[in-house]
């Protein structure tokens, strides 16, 4: 997906969510949150660097916002290819790292922005502290012409969507893939092949999309991970996330699987 935005933006929000004006979705600028603001507390502001976009993190609940405007997930902004939904992304990553990098993890000192580079600085030993994102591996494991979907006990657990999991020091994303799908199902796989990536900021995930072959296993579940995990046709699908994630896009957009 491209993005051209063109002018300098003003992002305001709240619990992870992104307060736009209805019917378009254009984010609400600082008029907006001057009028926010005299129920609420500024929590945490920041320029990006580069693109130049203000990103605004304001107190509060999301159970309610200005007429006209209402909050909403960054992931359904990028489901209908919003123009800013990427610089959107990046600004509430940001917002997430800097919450988390407020001392030196060398001194403990406290950490400033750094003069020149996107990095932030320890005023008393130097320690320089650069923002990255956390790579995990989702997977779209396949066999005999069917997907291997799974419920989660606590991320969202009506929805079916792919195996996944944090990246382990030590490990290349392949053989992440392949330890997931052992860990939580009890499967083995083989043929791992990279399909796209996705960062996402909730917290700050850069998702690492492939798609593996079913070798040798019986389902045998992970429980304090996953509550249930089946075979699905492609044509017949249960609730799954919706457009704008990787999940999506591995369950919905990656070519059918061969039959074995």
């Amino acid at each position: 997906m491209g993005e051209v935005v063109a002018k300098s933006l003003t992002f305001i929000f709240c619990d992870g969510l992104l307060l736009v004006r209805s019917g378009d979705w254009q984010p609400a600028g600082d008029d907006v949150l001057a009028e926010l603001l005299t129920t609420r507390q500024l929590a945490a502001e920041y320029r990006v660097p580069l693109q130049g976009h203000w990103a605004k993190q304001v107190s509060g609940a999301t159970d309610n916002a200005p007429p006209g405007y209402e909050w909403v997930r960054l992931r359904t902004l990028l489901g209908a290819d919003v123009p800013y939904a990427l610089a959107a992304c990046r600004a509430l990553g940001m917002l997430n790292w800097r919450a988390t990098h407020q001392f030196c993890g060398r001194c403990g000192g406290v950490l400033a922005e750094h003069p020149v580079e996107v990095a932030r600085q320890c005023a008393a030993c130097g320690h320089v502290e650069y923002p990255g994102p956390t790579p995990a591996v989702i997977v779209r494991v396949e066999k005999e012409g069917q997907i291997l979907l799974a419920r989660h006990v606590q991320r969202i657990p009506h929805l079916w969507t792919c195996l996944a999991g944090y990246v382990e020091l030590g490990e290349s994303l392949e053989d992440a893939v392949r330890r997931e799908v052992r860990e939580e199902v009890g499967l083995e796989v083989d043929d791992v092949q990279y399909v796209a990536s996705q960062h996402w900021p909730y917290p700050n995930q850069l998702m690492v999309g492939f798609r593996a072959q079913w070798r040798a296993g019986e389902l045998k579940l992970q429980p304090e991970e996953l509550s249930e995990a089946r075979w699905f046709d492609p044509a017949h699908l249960p609730d799954i996330p919706p457009k704008g994630t990787m999940a999506y896009r591995l369950i919905c957009e990656t070519p059918a699987p061969m039959m074995g």
